[in-house]
């Protein structure tokens, strides 16, 4: 039997994603669903005979194409757009409390830039795509991960949950609808790891810089251990990837820069506590022209956002004593201190 290219299509599709053994699997119970109803059968859908656990798990060879590093990339680089002084000069927005996901994003966008032979992609292609494995990497994340860890440190928090209106807020968060106009919008685009542009057709893409494609290729534990490898770690970023983050945002966000040292000089100067912390950051922010109106409770998220960048970077770490959190200064976060 002949199918057409569509629905022949559309089979080996379902037949990928593991709800059927083959095509012809697929055949044999759309026949016998034919035959019941043509029969005047009890109307049900025939169970297929489940695949062997010995199988590949579709997610992880789906998502081990997308983020693995290639021997020899050939992705071609945009030029990196200079930023708003308005968005240079203001910190990360709160919402965005881990810096991890935008590795996963870069990954994704890297191999999806050598498959086309292209400099950029269309945005709202890859957006689905990224937006889909980063969805897999929380669920694998959640379920793989048993090292005990305290709160702040969890390896999936900032990558979405399995429904539309979270994975809606990571993409504005981890990628952006378009060229970034707003100091409070994609992390990607704040810190100069990718551009977006719109182009006279209508259609908006998107490509790497040459520091976006730096951190791309850097070996990362989350993807390279934890995921590929299937090892356990400490930390989701590398020591080599902390760095480069330090780096880039003293370099193209003076204004994060700024809030990341406050925060740990005033930890250090005996602001150790998420009250006392809080007074003192909302003072900060209250001498920047932010354009928004600064209230306790966005002063709170801020502080919160920071704070958890600070852990996933390892230049902090929270201390629990009962019910009460202490934040205590790392190694790394009293060296970086010092170089002030």
């Amino acid at each position: 039997m002949k199918l057409d290219k569509t629905t022949y299509n559309k089979i080996a599709t379902l037949v990928k994603k593991g709800s059927y053994l083959s095509t012809d699997n697929f055949v044999q119970i759309a026949v016998r669903n034919q035959l019941l109803l043509e029969t005047g059968g009890r109307i049900e859908v025939a169970k297929h005979r489940p695949v062997p656990t010995t199988a590949p798990k579709r997610p992880r060879s789906q998502l081990s194409t997308s983020v693995r590093v290639r021997k020899k990339t050939q992705t071609e680089t945009l030029g990196t757009p200079p930023l708003n002084e308005s968005i240079r000069s203001a910190p990360i927005w709160g919402q965005i409390n881990r810096l991890v996901p935008t590795k996963l994003v870069l990954r994704v966008l890297c191999n999806s830039l050598d498959a086309s032979d292209d400099r950029s992609v269309d945005l709202r292609r890859f957006s689905a795509e990224v937006a889909e494995q980063a969805t897999i990497l929380r669920r694998f994340a959640k379920r793989r991960d048993k090292t005990r860890r305290i709160r702040g440190e969890e390896i999936y928090v900032g990558f979405p949950k399995k429904d539309p209106s979270s994975q809606q807020r990571f993409l504005n968060y981890y990628v952006g609808k378009g060229p970034l106009r707003k100091w409070t919008g994609s992390i990607l685009t704040g810190l100069s790891l990718a551009s977006i542009e719109e182009m006279e057709d209508g259609f908006t893409v998107i490509g790497l810089t040459e520091a976006g494609l730096r951190f791309a290729l850097l070996h990362s534990p989350l993807l390279d251990d934890f995921f590929l490898d299937r090892k356990q770690i400490d930390a989701p970023l590398s020591g080599d990837e902390v760095s480069f983050l330090i780096e880039q945002i003293k370099s193209v966000r003076p204004g994060e820069y700024e809030l990341l040292t406050f925060t740990l000089d005033s930890i250090k100067k005996g602001a150790n506590t998420p009250t006392k912390l809080r007074d003192s950051i909302f003072a900060f922010l209250k001498e920047k022209e932010l354009r928004m109106n600064l209230s306790e409770k966005v002063a709170n998220g801020m502080q919160v956002g920071e704070i958890g960048r600070l852990v996933e970077m390892r230049l902090l770490k929270i201390e629990k004593e009962a019910q009460r959190s202490n934040y205590r200064l790392t190694r790394k976060g009293e060296e970086l201190i010092e170089q002030l």
